[in-house]
């Protein structure tokens, strides 16, 4: 029912959401990270469907103009197994589920959170120098800061790839531990 869907949970009240991609057999491969808690460092896995519901309804992501088929999608879900680079704003489980459909490492509410971060620290910049000029000069310099951060935690998407391409010419997955 749910293999090659994009899946996702609403979390603490709506206020973010949890995704994972269903790969049949009612099991979803996810990232981890605050998944469950705050203090477990996060690594891509596979869990039950109801592991990954946590009681709560699962809901499905619409991919109108995918870029990988279903196969392919769990595929590239499976070349990724064991990966613990997990980022809260650079590299989660919704990047993660978009690049196995879309081959798009994005996430649109990191970008949020991203965005109200970094006004949340030209604000205060503001309110420290009262000028105009240091909420921007802050929320670019905080933007620049966690972007930087960030991307140290990003997979290497060429060799991934590269890969997904091997895969797919010689019909042998060799899962990552």
């Amino acid at each position: 029912m749910y293999k090659g869907q994009h899946l996702y949970i609403k979390k603490a009240s709506g206020t973010y959401t949890h995704h994972g991609l269903g790969v049949g057999g009612d099991r979803v491969i996810h990232y981890s990270g605050l998944a469950d808690d705050l203090t477990i460092d996060g690594v891509i896995e596979e869990i039950s469907l109801d592991d990954f519901s946590q009681g709560k309804e699962i809901n499905i992501k619409p991919h109108l103009k995918r870029k990988h088929n279903t196969a392919d999608a769990i595929i590239r879900a499976g070349l990724r197994l064991g990966e613990a680079q997990y980022h809260v704003l650079h590299n989660n489980c919704e990047h993660f589920v978009e690049w196995c459909i879309s081959g798009e490492h994005q996430s649109n509410q990191s970008t949020r959170g991203k965005l109200i971060y970094s006004a949340g620290i030209g604000a205060r910049a503001l309110w420290g120098a009262k000028n105009p000029l240091g909420f921007v000069a802050g929320a670019a310099a905080s933007y620049a800061y966690i972007h930087h951060q960030g991307k140290q935690k990003i997979p290497d998407f060429e060799q991934l790839e590269a890969e997904f391409e091997r895969v797919k010419r010689t019909k042998k997955l060799i899962f990552k531990p």
